[in-house]
């Protein structure tokens, strides 16, 4: 089963049901389905350079950037989205990763992306004089589709792939686990070039839904949305939460919204409070995942027992192993978390060291640290690669992170290390506290000392009042860390 296979029997079911809509441009799924084999009949005739060609999507969000997705993978192609908030260093560094045989893009942006020699199309010549034509296909589900890249913390981001099959599995839990079916309009309110939500819209066409999309995120957008459309289900970071209940004074009379969905960081347990008075009956659904490990595990907060630093049980199609030097350990006890399942992503383009690091025997790790409780609940307790030395002692800083985020007056929190002499490094937290709040550094502390060890209390304590995020919504710890650690020796 590919991807796209779905799109041509709801067109024949439904012809005239809006598959997609932004603003006042929607577009049916008769109307997806002819455009997507008209730009697949265009990929088609594209010259490639490897074994399967690769298009680089520099396009802003909107219906034009789901069709080109789709109808580039529909010709057995690699869609490769870019950022339009990337800088030139950004941009040509994942160009230079990827390679692609043909850069898709408008004729506002095309001056803002160097292309060194790489073929650039813009939408604007692809248009309906193209021919549609009727081809057998070679694709399989095991054909790569989608290339994207991690975030980078560690520095040059890694650059990784998916077969069609990988999601389609994916598609399973969206039906199964969180309930999505065909009658569900879903609001992405969220850029498409973010995994996340180009998931959501790409899933929601699958089922048979239809898709609302946002040019940027709005909270005051997002609820307007909500409000006066008839939104069945939300995709949204803890970021775009927290702004949303910022945005609303009380109950929202939104009994349409049934299921509000979120990844891409661990909700505070302040703001599932929040959440859960302002939408009372929508019920709301948290789920682990990485790029390359698809979904993991789940947690429906509105139906299951609260453990609040929990990320749930598996989603019913994965497997999960706690293992501390090869060997799994017992309930309670933390290890590096290892994942199977077919949802799992193919490689990493390019690097056979990173990819010998994360695969073994058909269990991929991404290097997170984990515990499993006695009843299969999953608790992530931070990535190795974060890991702070402090008097020789092992400290994950997201340990940490989770006890400040739960003091109230605290609304975002970064733990990291800074050199020291003595210590090797300094546990320090960078924290934006709300105004009225009047917390202290010594208030912070004492809160810390009851429930963490004395020596994973941050020493050194920041207040600021903004933090930069990556283009997935989550803090960029290593840029924080980078920023307050500048011009710090540990002599």
């Amino acid at each position: 089963m590919l991807i796209t296979d779905t799109i041509q029997n709801s067109a024949l079911l439904y012809p005239e049901k809006t598959a997609i809509q932004m603003g006042d441009e929607r577009i049916s799924y008769q109307e997806l389905n002819k455009n997507v084999k008209k730009i697949a009949s265009f990929f088609r005739k594209q010259p490639f350079e490897e074994s399967q060609g690769k298009a680089a999507l520099y396009l802003p969000n909107g219906i034009d950037f789901l069709q080109y997705f789709l109808g580039a993978i529909s010709a057995g192609w690699i869609s490769i989205p870019l950022d339009l908030k990337m800088k030139e260093r950004e941009l040509e560094e994942r160009l230079k990763q990827s390679k692609p045989d043909l850069i898709i893009t408008t004729q506002e942006l095309q001056s803002k992306i160097n292309h060194k020699g790489t073929k650039l199309t813009l939408v604007s010549t692809i248009d309906d004089s193209i021919p549609t034509e009727e081809f057998k296909s070679t694709t399989t589900d095991e054909t790569l589709f989608y290339m994207g890249f991690t975030s980078g913390s560690t520095g040059i981001p890694k650059c990784f792939v998916r077969s069609h099959r990988s999601w389609v599995k994916s598609f399973a839990c969206s039906k199964k686990d969180f309930g999505l079916i065909e009658i569900d309009t879903v609001l992405v309110p969220g850029p498409l070039v973010h995994s996340l939500f180009l998931y959501a819209a790409i899933s929601t066409l699958y089922l048979g839904g239809t898709v609302k999309l946002l040019p940027k995120f709005s909270a005051a957008q997002t609820l307007k949305e909500i409000e006066i459309d008839e939104i069945s289900a939300l995709y949204a970071v803890p970021t775009m939460l927290a702004a949303l209940t910022k945005e609303m004074d009380d109950q929202n009379e939104t009994p349409r919204l049934k299921r509000i969905i979120s990844s891409g960081a661990k909700w505070e347990p302040g703001l599932k409070d929040k959440i859960n008075t302002l939408f009372p009956k929508t019920e709301l659904f948290e789920f682990y995942g990485a790029s390359e490990l698809s979904f993991v595990s789940f947690i429906n907060h509105r139906a299951d027992i609260q453990k609040p630093l929990s990320v749930g049980r598996p989603f019913h199609n994965v497997e999960l192993s706690i293992r501390k030097d090869e060997n799994e350990v017992e309930p309670g006890e933390i290890g590096t978390l290892y994942v199977k399942s077919e949802m799992l992503f193919s490689h990493y383009l390019n690097r056979p060291d990173a990819n010998k690091e994360v695969w073994d025997d058909g269990w991929l790790t991404v290097g997170d640290l984990a515990k499993l409780d006695e009843e299969g609940d999953l608790y992530i307790i931070g990535r190795s690669n974060n890991m702070i030395i402090s008097g020789g002692q092992n400290v994950y800083p997201e340990e940490i992170e989770n006890v400040l985020h739960s003091l109230e007056g605290i609304e975002e929190a970064v733990v990291f290390g800074m050199p020291d002499s003595y210590w090797g490094e300094k546990i320090s937290a960078a924290v934006i506290v709300n105004e009225n709040s009047g917390l202290t550094t010594r208030d912070i502390q004492r809160f810390c000392r009851k429930h963490i060890s004395t020596f994973k209390v941050p020493k050194h304590i920041i207040f600021t009042k903004e933090f930069p995020y990556t283009s997935s919504g989550k803090i960029a710890r290593s840029k924080v860390k980078e920023f307050y650690t500048q011009g710090v020796s540990s002599s």
